[in-house]
């Protein structure tokens, strides 16, 4: 996938505001123009775009199929906190954006954005071509983002956004599978947090929530883009560290201690963390690879608080 940069100066501009007859392309009176594509390349687009309900896979096709019909250089999808982005941006290019609605999450309409930019003004022609190949492909787009809203709350934890352990199951699953296929190793920490309860007992919850919901964003900032955090429920975290090392785990547990040691939120509840760590070996199932992390989580606890252990 290749990511679309927008450098200064060489950004598309928006015709959707400059050139109002480009920007109506969607506007067509089907009635008064025959259509563009045959019914047997109309049913062919269709075929394509229902082979999958994957948003990348899709939004991916559709750009191959747009790029050899039309000057495309780049399509972009904008939707809830993710965006797809497909092609480049070359000089004096033109972009036109198109809203699309799609199911609805407790009662509010979702809302999504797909920006077409293209090397040059189309045709009255390749507008209307367009037009028809878009309405062919929002059909599909609208069913692979409700089916990742939909996924997406199964998987991730309402509270602090993080990853659920259903996600983690799947994510560790995968990691294992290039590690065995690459012999590369990865990490896993077990992290919970110390004296939490008694924020809750004494604060009440919603000073609780707090607490959880900011640990969730330190432990998110205190790892990098590859690396993947998770709660599993109550004070209970884990992440998954790609290529690393027991040093590495370490290094990572260590910055994550230091940063709630110095966050005046986490000083006032007096509430560390504790952590267990561990590395990937290719004898591993997911159970070994847990258990003996949580088995230093546990060493960890009843060591004192604010420790790091590996195993």
């Amino acid at each position: 996938m290749d990511i679309l940069e927008v450098n200064e100066g060489n950004e598309p501009k928006d015709v959707s505001v400059l050139e109002p007859s480009f920007a109506q392309a969607f506007e067509y009176d089907h009635t008064r123009m025959t259509t563009m594509l045959s019914n047997s390349e109309t049913s062919s687009i269709m075929r394509r775009m229902l082979q999958t309900i994957e948003l990348e896979e899709l939004a991916k096709t559709y750009f191959q199929l747009l790029s050899v019909k039309l000057p495309c250089t780049s399509i972009k999808i904008s939707f809830a906190d993710k965006s797809l982005c497909f092609g480049c941006v070359v000089k004096n290019a033109r972009s036109m954006k198109i809203s699309l609605d799609y199911g609805h999450h407790f009662g509010a309409p979702q809302h999504a954005q797909l920006a077409y930019v293209f090397s040059r003004v189309l045709l009255p022609r390749q507008r209307k071509l367009l037009s028809e190949i878009h309405a062919i492909y929002a059909m599909g787009l609208k069913h692979a983002l409700e089916f990742y809203r939909i996924r997406r709350l199964a998987t991730k934890d309402m509270l602090t956004g993080l990853c659920n352990r259903s996600h983690f199951n799947d994510s560790l699953h995968k990691l294992m599978s290039i590690s065995l296929r690459t012999k590369q190793t990865f990490g896993l920490l077990v992290l919970d947090l110390d004296n939490f309860k008694q924020v809750n007992d004494r604060h009440g919850h919603q000073q609780g929530d707090e607490v959880l919901v900011e640990f969730a964003n330190l432990l998110t900032r205190s790892l990098r883009e590859s690396d993947h955090a998770f709660r599993f429920g109550g004070d209970e975290f884990c992440c998954l560290l790609v290529d690393s090392d027991q040093a590495a785990n370490e290094r990572v547990a260590r910055r994550i201690q230091k940063t709630i040691a110095e966050h005046p939120l986490f000083t006032q509840y007096k509430v560390s963390t504790s952590v267990g760590a561990t590395t990937f070996h290719d004898i591993d199932t997911q159970e070994t690879l847990f258990k003996r992390a949580d088995m230093a989580l546990y060493q960890a606890k009843h060591s004192g608080k604010n420790l790091f252990k590996a195993a």
